[in-house]
């Protein structure tokens, strides 16, 4: 009996080797599932810096909100606008500084039937410092009390040079132009967006 006792002790002592220790078991599935979930987490913040890099690429680096007043004078047609129906001034904030001047160059007009008129034009504003911004702009001119007439006006921001290089964004304006003066008086307001 002692002699079977041994052979089934080395026979179980085999079998225990093939098989793997429970310990080790748990251990790689342990590190098997770490590595799987640090490899989750960096995978998913690539993902999330590659999408965050898209977004400030593809937006604008400041934007900020303008108001103001405008003070204009219609001087007919001149060499600044080639020959077209010309508009020179000034623009200040809403405090009252002043900011700069401009030019504005009629690039299209039509009368409505109702007495309003249309016009197109293209501004080029300059800034104390020398930096300029450009609009389009669509206006309508609506008597009121003639030559009194009000002022509704919507411009997009087409770019501009130096900080304002590649400008983007919008300004309305509302105020009254007099057609025996010549002049303009509104107040503004918008956003622009610079690079």
């Amino acid at each position: 009996m002692k002699t079977t006792n041994k052979i089934n002790s080395k026979k179980m002592l085999a079998q225990a080797s093939d098989q793997p220790d429970s310990s080790k078991v748990y251990r790689t599935d342990r590190l098997r599932r770490r590595s799987s979930l640090i490899a989750a987490v960096v995978a998913t913040l690539a993902i999330c810096l590659l999408l965050n890099g898209s977004q400030t690429e593809a937006s604008p680096h400041h934007c900020g909100r303008v108001s103001g007043h405008i003070a204009g004078q219609v001087i007919g047609p001149s060499d600044f606008c080639n020959g077209a129906l010309t508009e020179t001034g000034t623009f200040t904030d809403k405090a009252g500084n002043l900011l700069g001047n401009f030019v504005a160059c009629a690039t299209g007009m039509e009368t409505e039937g109702n007495g309003a008129i249309r016009l197109q034009l293209a501004h080029t504003y300059t800034l104390i410092g020398g930096d300029t911004f450009t609009t389009s702009d669509s206006i309508v001119l609506s008597p009121v009390d003639p030559p009194a007439y009000l002022v509704d006006n919507h411009a997009t921001v087409t770019g501009g040079t130096g900080s304002y290089q590649d400008a983007s964004g919008f300004i309305d304006d509302h105020g009254t132009f007099n057609f025996a003066t010549r002049i303009l008086d509104v107040n503004y307001r918008g956003q622009i967006c610079s690079e």
